[in-house]
């Protein structure tokens, strides 16, 4: 028995709208860091806890959308001057600068090497971070949201300072010593600048 014409017509109709369908569900675009990034590093000392933050930020990603939700991160970049880290006090931005080896590594950079769904806005990003010189992997547990031809991405992770070969600032003679160990947290937004 032949498949009449308008039944053929449909199946070809169909076939076409469920990929275009699916190409809408799915959109990788490039992004690029814009907006006042918040980049945070917390520790702590024999006398008291500290912030240092950092408003200033390069970065670009690959992202894969469905609607409203990062399915998966295909690239992603971040490079910042270490010095744009700020304490709101001068003589331990100094000491801290001098522990990271500010006149031979500049910049702190996070290249990410692959990205995990957890379902809904949590995932895990693991990559790349290099600190005055020495690289290590690490991983960070991020929320997304998306509006828009924008995405949000805050997330947090704890490190060591000898996890990168620092030792631990110390003031006063010695007297003040900084813990070894320190928690990174970020707020950025991407926007979209092309899509791929």
């Amino acid at each position: 028995m032949k498949t009449s014409l308008p039944i053929k017509m449909i199946f070809v109709v169909s076939h076409f709208l469920g990929l275009s369908l699916n190409n809408s569900l799915l959109a990788q675009s490039l992004y690029k860091l814009t907006g006042k990034p918040e980049l945070k590093v917390q520790g702590g000392s024999t006398i008291h806890d500290w912030e240092m933050v950092s408003a200033q930020s390069n970065g670009k990603a690959e992202l894969i959308l469905a609607g409203t939700t990062v399915k998966h991160v295909k690239s992603a970049n971040v490079t910042m001057k270490t010095e744009s880290l700020k304490s709101g006090k001068n003589k331990m931005d100094n000491i801290a600068y001098d522990a990271l080896n500010t006149k031979n590594y500049p910049e702190i950079l996070f290249t990410l090497t692959n990205f995990k769904s957890l379902g809904g806005k949590k995932g895990q990003a693991t990559g790349n971070l290099t600190i005055a010189g020495t690289t290590r992997p690490v991983t960070f547990n991020v929320e997304t949201t998306v509006k828009g031809s924008s995405v949000f991405l805050t997330g947090e992770t704890n490190i060591k300072f000898s996890d990168f070969k620092i030792s631990p600032p110390t003031a006063m003679l010695g007297t003040v010593k900084t813990s070894n160990e320190l928690k990174l947290l970020f707020k950025v937004n991407f926007m979209q600048v092309a899509a791929i």
